[in-house]
């Protein structure tokens, strides 16, 4: 018995089975995309624990600063990719973590994530960062408190009688201020007019964007740092 073969049917059979691969191959390339992200985010990472070691900083356990953080030091932005990962720090070449969390990270955005520590285990603080360049001849400034030796609320101002911020609660971030270049920073106990610590005007320039954070184990050592966004 002689087979028939229905020629028309195998001559649309080529563009069916490249269509399918194309939607394949499309699935595919959407499924990567939304597992792996693209590199799209960027990181900057800050040690403020005094008395740690240099930390490396770990994305899904792909390592991403070239060279460990040490305490009061910060790395330039590093990118990253856009989607949920689980974060940690370790010790320089380690990778058990001293800290490990979650973090979301927005496609086109900035973030800086900073190891801490309230005193007794490791922890983190994530912040979003604006980049948005200040008015002319202004910088911004945002501020945290990641001291142990302050855990009460605080106030940020260039005087006794004008504050920035008030009633910032520990490990809490500010919204940015702007203000002038050269201007002098105080830390105060929310709602008191002694200052506990001098910021000098010498760090601000105009067209910056700072974060400032406060960081310390005791009232001895409190001190700032300044870590420049752009």
């Amino acid at each position: 018995m002689k087979t028939q073969i229905n020629k028309p049917l195998l001559k649309f059979l080529p563009v069916a089975f490249i269509a399918a691969g194309s939607l394949f191959a499309s699935c595919n390339k959407n499924n990567d995309a939304s597992v792996n992200g693209s590199l799209s985010a960027k990181v900057k990472v800050v040690n403020t624990v005094d008395g740690s070691s240099a930390q490396d900083f770990y994305l899904d356990n792909v390592k991403l600063d070239a060279s460990a953080v040490a305490y009061e030091q910060s790395s330039d932005y590093l990118a990253a990719k856009s989607g949920s990962h689980t974060a940690k720090f370790t010790n320089s070449g380690s990778t058990t973590a001293n800290v490990s969390f979650n973090v979301s990270l927005q496609t086109d955005s900035n973030y800086t994530i900073y190891y801490t520590s309230n005193g007794s285990a490791s922890s983190s603080v994530v912040t979003t960062d604006n980049l948005t360049a200040p008015a002319a001849n202004m910088a911004k400034v945002r501020f945290i408190n990641l001291s142990n030796a302050v855990t009460t609320n605080v106030d940020f101002g260039v005087s006794a009688t004008s504050k920035l911020i008030t009633n910032l609660a520990a490990r809490a971030v500010s919204a940015y201020s702007q203000v002038t270049a050269g201007t002098t920073f105080y830390l105060y106990s929310a709602g008191s007019i002694n200052a506990m610590l001098t910021i000098p005007a010498t760090t601000i320039q105009a067209g910056k964007i700072y974060t400032i954070y406060i960081s310390g184990s005791t009232t001895l050592d409190l001190t700032y740092n300044i870590v420049a966004e752009n």
